[in-house]
């Protein structure tokens, strides 16, 4: 069925999942289409592989049930796109055109998922100090509560009667000290310590 659309080449096939990398490595396809039942290696497994050998090479996993742990499992596989099993043979080829565009289906529960996901893996990254470790100047206090307010160094250095050079030194002091990557975690950081203002 595939092979009888106009937009599509089907250039190989494989029985089994170690033939399907075999053949992916060597063929280098667009889009792969990796059932989850293959025997010897299961889709998750091939698409892992395909990911770290192949990584130019879009996969859609076939046949995925319609449960977030799963579908999870096949984005964080390296998967590019998923049908589920229940899915018609019309949403399979958009889902084949968006993958070869370099876009991704989710279903807003998925999407919702990931948004959760990469907040976690974010807040595991980030370096866990102790607290009461770490000791701001009474100026970066002021800075932190000033850029909390929403203030650019601009207005910052205005309201304080210092240069705007001087503002961005103590706030790239304030990242290093704290070893965090951007403004807004510093905010975080000390709200989460009640260092903020009323």
């Amino acid at each position: 069925m595939l092979g009888e659309q106009k937009d599509i080449v089907v250039i190989g096939k494989a029985p089994s999942g170690h033939v399907a990398l075999e053949q992916i490595k060597k063929l280098r396809p667009d889009v792969a289409l990796i059932d989850t039942g293959m025997p010897d290696k299961d889709g998750i497994e091939v698409t892992k592989a395909l990911h770290q050998e192949a990584p130019e090479v879009r996969v859609i996993i076939l046949g995925v049930i319609d449960l977030t742990e799963e579908i999870m499992a096949c984005i964080e596989a390296g998967a590019a796109g998923y049908v589920l099993k229940e899915d018609s043979f019309d949403h399979l080829i958009d889902t084949i055109h968006s993958v070869h565009r370099g876009e991704s289906f989710c279903s807003p529960q998925i999407t919702a998922s990931l948004f959760s996901r990469i907040a976690e893996l974010a807040s595991e990254s980030m370096p866990k100090i102790p607290p009461g470790s770490i000791k701001l100047t009474s100026r970066e206090l002021e800075i932190i509560n000033l850029i909390a307010e929403g203030l650019p160094n601009k207005e910052i250095a205005q309201r304080l009667f210092i240069e705007t050079q001087t503002v961005k030194n103590h706030v790239h002091n304030i990242l290093d000290k704290l070893q965090l990557h951007n403004r807004f975690e510093a905010v975080q950081y000390a709200r989460e310590r009640n260092l903020l203002k009323k």
